[in-house]
Formats: structure tokens, C-alpha cells, sequence
């Protein structure tokens, strides 16, 4: 086990501004998994959430009231596909909103990885 002593680290503040924040108007569908979500967050004190892309890189999105509904039982490491589907009225027709479609991925997933040295030379050796 290594032991770190904190007063030794460099430490760094990880901000959501540090890393993109999705448009998704112009990327309509994102895949990933739940990482974290920040609440109170800017001037409307609203929610944002970072999700790990398939590619490996961290984006984050603004909530509103439909995806923090969506979210609100996400747990790290979930898997989700959000779906942009554009501008919807609501029922009284009075406001606009961001709409989507979230989905929770659900059974196993398949995971291709590299194969290891021992697995290449055993193939070649065949």
C-alpha cells in the first residue's frame, strides 16, 4: 500500500469549466457514463453532470428540469445515452424547453480490450 502525505501533493482545483460542456444542438446524442454531478452551480444555481465518453474524455452538460428528473437515481459508473430532441412547448404551450430522450444502459456490456503479449505470441504460434 503507498502512503501519500497531502502537504506534498500539488494540488489543482478541478472546476466544471475545466472540461467542454456539450452543445447539444449541435451534438445531438451523447453516450457515456455517470461520473458526477455538481448542484448550485452559477448564477441559477442549477445542476451540471459529467459524463465519461465512450472515447474516454470527460464532458459535462447543464441539467433542467427534465434531465435532473432523469438523473436524479444515477449512480457513478451508470451507463446513458441522451438523445436531443429539440425544443418542445410545454403543455399549456406558455414556455419552450430543451427536450430529450435519456436512456439507462442496462445488462452487460461488451468491452473490447487489447489482447496481451502472452495472447498475441499463442496466436502466432498456431
Amino acid at each position: 500500500m503507498q502512503i501519500i502525505d497531502p502537504n506534498k501533493v500539488n494540488w489543482k482545483k478541478v472546476e466544471a469549466s475545466n472540461m467542454p460542456v456539450i452543445d447539444f444542438t449541435i451534438e445531438k446524442e451523447l453516450i457515456g457514463t455517470f461520473k458526477a454531478k455538481e448542484e448550485n452551480v452559477g448564477p441559477n444555481n442549477s445542476n451540471i453532470y459529467t459524463l465519461r465518453k465512450l472515447d474516454g474524455t470527460d464532458v459535462c452538460f447543464w441539467g433542467n428540469t427534465l434531465l435532473d428528473s432523469r438523473f436524479k437515481t444515477a449512480e457513478v459508473g451508470d451507463l446513458f445515452k441522451i438523445v436531443y430532441l429539440g425544443k418542445a412547448k410545454s403543455k399549456d404551450g406558455s414556455r419552450e424547453y430543451h427536450s430529450f430522450d435519456v436512456f439507462h444502459g442496462t445488462g452487460e456490456q461488451v468491452v473490447e480490450e487489447e489482447p496481451t503479449e502472452e495472447e498475441v505470441n499463442q496466436a502466432f504460434d498456431n
